[in-house]
This record gives structure tokens, sequence and C-alpha cells, in this order.
């Protein structure tokens, strides 16, 4: 997807409190520095960041949207679904409920992988040192890629996951999977909207929405920054025929890779941001 002009909204982002490079406040003064009005942080598994931004956004006077990316699955499935909520409240024993269970499960299968690298060889004692330290943050493949990169055991990111963390490779540990219908029950239960993210980066597309079609789906990520045009009017199409918003992002993670200038670049502009606003106060789900 070519970059978008005159973003209002990035409902898509990542900060330190996942796998993000920028701390929740350097993220929200990134986001004012880059033009936004509203920026949603919805990093993967975890609401430990929100805090941190509630509190950047209002010195800054930019609009913050508490969010988290949620990885779902069923068995059988390579890969992840992942499912966004948006305007959650991040207290919700629910949602509490199911972080903490996803949380020590991602650290024990971090170590797991830690511990096959070691088996291979790699100097990986600095690294375990520093995920025993922090059982409560939510670790994973990311930050494992990014210390195999910097070590020089790997010539980039995505390389590591190509010779030691994809599934069949040597370092590969598979995860328990929440399945979607329960990642949605989840963030209903704490007032958000569940929204399906990046569906154009999911290969078997027509499958997986055979599968998840029918489940209690609010929106459908539409504008998102890998997405093609045609992607766009897809997915735009698909939300309208099965009464859902469409929402959009940069899925922002820091300068690093692809993931580089992306803040401010994609999203919603004003006009789609309040049509996205409307149509939620039209389904009783006020979100000004």
């Amino acid at each position: 997807m070519k970059k978008q002009k005159n973003i209002f909204a990035d409902l898509h982002t990542h900060s330190t409190a996942s796998d993000g490079l920028l701390t929740p406040t350097q993220l929200v003064e990134s986001a004012r520095e880059k033009g936004l009005s509203v920026i949603a942080i919805t990093d993967h598994d975890t609401v430990g960041g929100l805090a941190e931004a509630r509190q950047a956004a209002h010195h800054s006077g930019i609009r913050l949207v508490p969010g988290i990316e949620l990885s779902c699955g069923w068995q059988g499935r390579d890969t992840s679904v992942h499912v966004l909520g948006l305007y959650i409240d991040e207290k919700a024993p629910a949602l509490q409920k199911l972080l903490n269970q996803q949380r020590e499960q991602r650290f024990h299968r971090a170590l797991k992988m830690v511990d096959l690298l070691a088996g291979l060889g790699l100097d990986v004692a600095e690294l375990k040192e520093r995920f025993e330290k922090s059982p409560e943050k939510v670790l994973g493949r990311p930050h494992i890629a990014r210390y195999l990169q910097e070590r020089g055991y790997v010539k980039d990111f995505q390389g590591a996951f190509e010779k030691y963390l994809s599934r069949g490779k040597p370092a590969y540990v598979p995860k328990d999977h929440v399945l979607p219908e329960v990642g949605i029950e989840v963030i209903h239960a704490a007032g958000g909207l569940a929204v399906v993210a990046h569906p154009g980066l999911t290969s078997d597309w027509a499958a997986v929405w055979s599968h998840i079609s029918g489940f209690k789906w609010d929106g459908i990520e539409t504008y998102y920054s890998e997405h093609t045009p045609s992607d766009v009017k897809k997915f735009a199409q698909l939300a309208n025929q099965n009464g859902l918003v469409s929402t959009g992002g940069s899925d922002y993670h820091g300068e690093y890779g692809k993931h580089a200038d992306r803040l401010g670049s994609y999203g919603l502009t004003q006009e789609l941001y309040f049509d996205l606003v409307s149509k939620c106060a039209a389904k009783g789900f006020d979100i000004t």
C-alpha cells in the first residue's frame, strides 16, 4: 500500500511493552510529531504500556485508544490469526486473566527456544539472563531474532526466522493458541471492538475467513500498511457486506526493516475515522 496523506488516526502500533522499539511515551510523542491526532497502542498480548501511554497522551494533547493485539489460532494451523481489540478497558477481569495465562506460556516458550539455540552452539547466555529477569514482559521470537541479528548469527531480522525460529527450523517451539472466538469474547467483555487484523497478510485467507466469518467480529483492518489497493477494495467490500466497520493502522514497531517510516503514513484519514465513529455509534458503541 502506498503511503497515505493526511493520516488522522493510526489504530495499530507497538511499543516496548511487547516487541516495539519505542517506549509508550516515545511512541505517543512520535505520533504527535508526525501530525497524528489519534493513536492506538496495540501491543501483542499485553496492556502493560497503556498506563504510561495514557499519561503521555494527556500531556501531548493526542488521543489514546487503548488496545491490544491477541495472537489466536486453532489446532492444525501453522500461523496465528491476530485479533485487534480497540477501545478496551485494560483492567477488565476476563482480559487480565487471559493475558496472565498468555504471558506465562510465552515466557516458557521463549526460554525453550533459547535453550535450543544454546544446544546448537550459539552463545545466548546473555539473552537467557535478560529473559529470566523479565518474566513479567511478553517475550517471544522477535526479541530472540533481534538478539541473533545483534550478535551476527544472522544477517538480518528475518534471517533469524528463516534459519532458526520458523516452524520446521531447529529452534522452533509450537505455541498454545487462544481460539479466535475466545479472543473476541474477552475483548467484548473488556468493552472493546474485536477486529480482524491485517487480513491481507493471510495467504490462505479464503479458508481462514470460511472458518472465522461466523464469529462475532466488529470490524476488519482494511486500511493496513501492507495491503495492496486491491486488498483495500476487497476488505472494504467485505466489511460492508457483513455489517462490519473498517479500521486502519501502520503496525509500526520502530525504525527498522520494513517497519521504518510507517508511523504517520498509514491508517485512517479524518473522514474515515469519523465514519468509524459514526458507524460505531449506530451500533450503540460510543467511541467519542
